[in-house]
């Protein structure tokens, strides 16, 4: 299976979550109410916290079972595999335990939480840290299927495991107005999302929990490449939400779900380059041993960043242009009015993120994991301070933009990525022809703000006439192959 068709089977299921929350933000706004809505993200922004739960486990088992796949060596997998799993179960039933003990004693110190809804609060953290062990280690078993380049499989198992959680948790919040039953579901679903895998993975590659084939010395071998992935999660949960943690702590609740509105959006965005993420990763470990890695990284690296960045280009400038019309159709006009100052620069800032993602599933298989966790908290670091300068000088708004202007860091981790394999990324000649060319194209459809007023929905005319032409031109390759290939009958 080519770079390009596991990238789509890795992509698929993240499209159909963005496409579902479309649809289900504005539902679970109305169904909940703001400060219900907030209580609920206070939860899952406190989740990002432990980003670092399996202790970068699970990044390291993958590698080192490309690794051992690339030489054809299927009793050192199954080994690794095995001694991860050893590790792997208490540990994240460790730090569920955590997080919700942690969540339910200082959460409602910290979020702003009315009185009467403390225990709720607590009750969501509960519920939220059964769901932590299952998603992570439900992670852990689609690592095992992405190293084996099963992205097809890996796609539509969580494509019908998103549609399960998502679906009827819409019903529950229009049911019983209570974020808790969203969250008890939300870890059923992670349930059986795990035993679905667990069975495919053992009947398809033979492979089960495998405790017997456990090996100190793989644990060994493993050990120092997973302290530094561990370094990097930790300062990746530390920093990754920081932005959302502390305008907890500082905005009132309405103001927090209406930011959160536009970081959920521009993070399923981002989300959609974890599907790069994996392909990149894994075909980056196999030739870990060639020696001509370097051309084969900075191949793997150029084809991937084309792929990915004049997509998020055509998002960022088509949020910057059209947002006050997208808004008042997705959102209704009240709540696209208040939103609306703030989606351009977030998606912007999530979008520079998403493209830094090729970069940085590199950095694991070159094992430069500590220029990953320098860039890691170098950008958190930045956050921190935007964010403090934003809120003093522009509130919420200004917020947005600090977050925005902390990217630029992750600009200079695709540019340490560049030198090191020799690609071309943002020193290509397409790359700059590409930016030229949708920026006109965005510049000859902007009059339409002079025939219609800013929030007019005759603006959705130029909005998808924008849409369409640039994913037309980002998509000519596959249309003119289509061409080509019909048929009249």
């Amino acid at each position: 299976m080519s770079l390009k068709r596991q990238t789509v089977w890795s992509i698929l299921p993240l499209l159909v979550v963005t496409a579902v929350n479309v649809v289900s933000v504005p539902l679970f706004y109305r169904y909940l109410g703001a400060e219900m809505y907030a209580l609920w993200f206070y939860v899952i922004t406190f989740t990002g916290l432990f980003g670092f739960a399996d202790m970068g486990l699970g990044v390291a088992v993958g590698r080192y079972i490309g690794v051992a796949l690339g030489r054809g060596e299927t009793a050192a997998v199954r080994e690794y595999w095995g001694s991860g799993n050893v590790v792997a179960i208490p540990l994240l039933a460790v730090m569920a335990l955590g997080f919700g003990l942690v969540g339910a004693a200082f959460g409602p110190k910290w979020f702003q939480v009315a009185p009467e809804n403390v225990g709720l609060l607590r009750g969501c953290f509960v519920a939220g840290a059964f769901s932590l062990f299952f998603s992570y280690y439900g992670q852990f078993w689609n690592i095992l299927l992405q190293a084996h380049l099963d992205f097809k499989f890996s796609g539509l198992i969580r494509v019908g495991s998103s549609l399960l959680q998502v679906l009827p948790a819409i019903v529950i919040a229009r049911s019983t107005h209570n974020p808790l039953w969203v969250c008890v579901w939300t870890a059923l679903v992670g349930v059986a999302q795990l035993a679905v895998m667990a069975g495919y993975c053992r009947r398809g590659y033979q492979l089960g929990f495998e405790f017997r084939a456990a090996r100190r010395e793989r644990l060994r071998e493993m050990a120092a490449y997973t302290g530094k992935t561990f370094a990097t999660l930790l300062a990746g949960a530390v920093f990754g939400s920081i932005d959302r943690l502390a305008l907890g702590k500082l905005a009132a609740a309405a103001d927090f779900a209406h930011y959160t509105i536009s970081s959920n959006i521009g993070g399923r965005l981002q989300n959609l380059s974890v599907a790069v993420m994996g392909p990149v990763f894994h075909n980056t470990s196999r030739t870990a041993g060639d020696a001509d890695r370097r051309s084969s990284a900075a191949a793997i690296y150029d084809e991937m960043f084309q792929f990915t960045f004049g997509w998020y280009l055509l998002a960022t400038l088509w949020m910057t242009a059209w947002h006050p019309v997208l808004l008042r159709v997705w959102l209704g006009p009240e709540l696209g009015a208040l939103v609306s100052p703030l989606i351009a620069p977030i998606i912007a800032a999530y979008c520079i993120t998403a493209v830094a993602s090729v970069s940085g599933a590199q950095l694991g298989p070159l094992n430069r994991m500590g220029a990953s966790l320098l860039f890691t908290t170098a950008a958190g670091l930045l956050t921190v301070v935007g964010v403090y300068l934003g809120w003093r000088f522009g509130g919420v708004v200004g917020v947005a933009y600090g977050f925005l202007a902390s990217r630029v860091v992750f600009l200079a981790q695709d540019i340490f990525v560049i030198r090191l394999v020799g690609a071309g990324g943002w020193f290509s000649r397409r790359t700059w022809n590409t930016v030229a060319g949708q920026a006109l194209l965005a510049a000859a459809l902007l009059p339409g703000y002079w025939l219609w007023p800013r929030e007019s929905l005759w603006l959705l005319l130029p909005a998808g006439l924008h849409a369409g032409l640039a994913a037309a031109w980002l998509l000519r390759g596959q249309l003119a192959n289509l061409w080509r290939n019909w048929q009249p009958i």
